[in-house]
């Protein structure tokens, strides 16, 4: 019995654990993302004019940006500067001489370690750093070049258009601002989660100002919940 629940809770692993947003805030995403990478390619084939005009973890970013415009993943410097390093790390790799699937592997280690440091993890730079590995011989040969284009330039785009259009989606605000330091009921503060989150030592795609926020909503639930009780409770 104890096997088999178990392997019950294994299973859901598997499963979505994220919970399942509003068709409105789909379709906002939808058209966010959609829209951002439609100008990013426009604007920099318009200001390159090569057939190396953008790079195709643009469009793994444009799906932070849009989808979870909260997360600490999607930040402007997370984009920015998470592009800036795995750009560097994957020229570096290429002209390190290695075999390609060293080099490969060199770029995004390089590439993880750099954005961890710099603290501006965004996943789709693994692939900006492997692109300058097996990108061909177009892409090796723009050696430092590719970090400022096209790398640099999407991004920069990818965050303008960002500002522009997610903060005319009601209740969106790009980038995520820190909420208002307050105490929760339980006597924590957004400090506190902060500081849990650091000794955590576990990168997440939420941060202690969205956990604050979503324990705001859970503890209103909560309250609702337990007045609803003492309501019903009365009437027996």
């Amino acid at each position: 019995m104890r096997s088999h629940i178990a392997l019950t809770q294994y299973a859901r692993g598997f499963m979505p654990g994220q919970g399942a947003p509003s068709m409105r805030e789909s379709l906002g995403s939808m058209a966010g993302a959609g829209l951002g990478v439609g100008l990013v390619m426009v604007l920099s084939a318009f200001w390159l004019g090569s057939p190396l005009f953008v790079v195709a973890a643009l469009g793994a970013s444009s799906i932070l940006v849009f989808c979870l415009p909260a997360s600490p993943l999607a930040q402007p410097w997370a984009v920015i500067a998470g592009y800036l390093v795995c750009s560097v790390s994957g020229v570096v790799a290429a002209k390190s001489g290695l075999a390609l699937p060293l080099e490969g592997g060199l770029a995004v280690a390089l590439a993880a370690m750099g954005m961890m440091l710099a603290r501006c993890l965004h996943p789709p730079g693994g692939a900006v750093a492997l692109f300058a590995v097996v990108g061909g011989e177009p892409v090796r040969a723009l050696g430092f070049g590719y970090v400022l284009e096209p790398v640099l330039l999407n991004a920069a785009l990818l965050v303008a258009v960002a500002l522009i259009v997610n903060n005319l989606m009601p209740g969106r605000r790009y980038p995520h601002a820190p909420a208002p330091a307050h105490a929760h009921p339980t006597g924590f503060t957004g400090d506190d989660l902060r500081m849990a989150l650091r000794e955590y030592d576990h990168p997440l795609a939420v941060g202690g100002d969205e956990l604050d926020e979503i324990l705001d909503l859970a503890e209103g639930h909560a309250k609702r919940r337990r007045e609803g009780s003492r309501k019903v409770s009365r009437t027996v």
